[in-house]
Parts: C-alpha cells; structure tokens; sequence
C-alpha cells in the first residue's frame, strides 16, 4: 500500500525533533513527515543575554544522540555549559558531608558529565537542521485534528485541510496530546501538590562546573 510518508511525527519539541533526527539519519529510504503548529522561536543572538528559563542536563548519551541527529557541533558554537561533578544531599545533610552522594568525571576518566542546555537552543538547532534535510517534510503550522489507525495504515487530517497517510504516527505533542487522545490511548495523572522557583542567579564564587541539588521536606 502507497503512503505519503513512512513515518509521520507528532510535535516538533525536543522528543519529536530529535526522533525526526534519529530517524532520518539511521535509514536513508525512510520518508518523514513532522507536522508542528507552531515554527520554534530562534535564540536571541546577543552573547550577553540570558539563556530561558526551561534548560536541560544533557548526559553524555544525549550528547550522542545530538550528535547523531547532526547538530552538536551548532549547540556547542551557540553555548553550553559542562557540569564536571554532581553533589546531591537532603535538607538534614551537608553537601559536602554524610548522606551525600558525589559524582565526578575525573574518576571516570571523562572530560564531564555532561552539558546544561538551554531547552529552547535544543529545539532551535534540530527544527534548522531538520527543515534542509532531503527525507524530511516539515509541515508547519498545522495541527492534527482526525487521526484514523488501521492495521497497515494511519490516516491523518489537519487543522489546513491537508490528508496525510502514513505507515507509522509517532505521538510527540506534549503532556495533553492531541494524538494520544485520538488514537484512544488513556492516562492517569496527579497533582504532587508540590511547586517550584525558577530563575537566574549571580554568585559570588565560582560553581565549580558542578551540579548542586538538595532535597528538601514535604
């Protein structure tokens, strides 16, 4: 049976981007589509800005998965920073005491750990990447609002009229995906109650190239 596309991903964030990525890298005969609503918003090119609030660890299996996918070397001239060691403790401990854990990349014989990346930069470098590869159709803005699943086949429909048939739907829109639902797919989910700050800070001495994280009581 005839498909427009062999594989159609959902979403355009990091996970759908990136398994866009993966997946025209790893097999030259596949035909990919990526249906996004909206284009990602490029980085701001001033070197003194401050990078968003939404930033991720990147391990060093990340790494290579960015790597894979053809755009380490961008995110790297944009700006990361390395995290060399890890320190983690709970609120009746010290950092630097009992019920504390470290982790160093010197004893592994690694150059760090890893690389704190601005989510946003991630999603920019795949979204650039992805929109001159030669297998990779990106529809965009579009959302998909009928999805049919057969045994050998899905059919799509987005929000412009477009209908796309493809052997494969990879569902990467979010916590409350559309594509989830449509394809009758359930989930359970909770409030922990539970909230966060997040900002930037200045310190008065050097992080050290170090993860700091510190588990506090209910």
């Amino acid at each position: 049976m005839k498909h427009d596309f062999d594989i159609v991903v959902i979403g355009a964030g990091m996970v759908g981007a990136a398994t866009a990525g993966l997946l025209a890298s790893g097999n030259e005969s596949l035909r990919i589509g990526l249906v996004e609503a909206r284009e990602p918003k490029a980085p701001d090119p001033d070197p003194a800005s401050f990078p968003g609030l939404r930033v991720s660890a990147i391990s060093r299996a990340s790494q290579r998965v960015l790597e894979a996918c053809s755009v380490w070397d961008a995110l790297t001239e944009a700006g990361v920073s390395p995290y060399r060691e890890m320190r983690v403790w709970d609120a009746d401990a010290e950092p630097f005491g009992h019920g504390s854990i470290h982790f160093d990349s010197a004893e592994l014989g690694l150059s760090c750990l890893g690389h704190i990346i601005d989510n946003g930069l991630i999603q920019w470098a795949l979204w650039r990447h992805l929109m001159e590869h030669p297998r990779v159709t990106v529809v965009c803005p579009a959302r998909l609002t009928e999805l049919e699943l057969d045994e050998d086949r899905a059919l799509l429909r987005l929000d412009d009229g477009q209908r796309l048939k493809a052997a494969l739907v990879v569902g990467a829109d979010g916590s409350s995906s559309p594509s989830r639902k449509l394809a009758g797919i359930e989930a359970d989910g909770k409030s922990y109650q539970q909230s966060a700050v997040v900002c930037h800070i200045g310190t008065e001495a050097s992080h050290r190239e170090t993860a700091w994280q510190r588990f506090l009581i209910d």
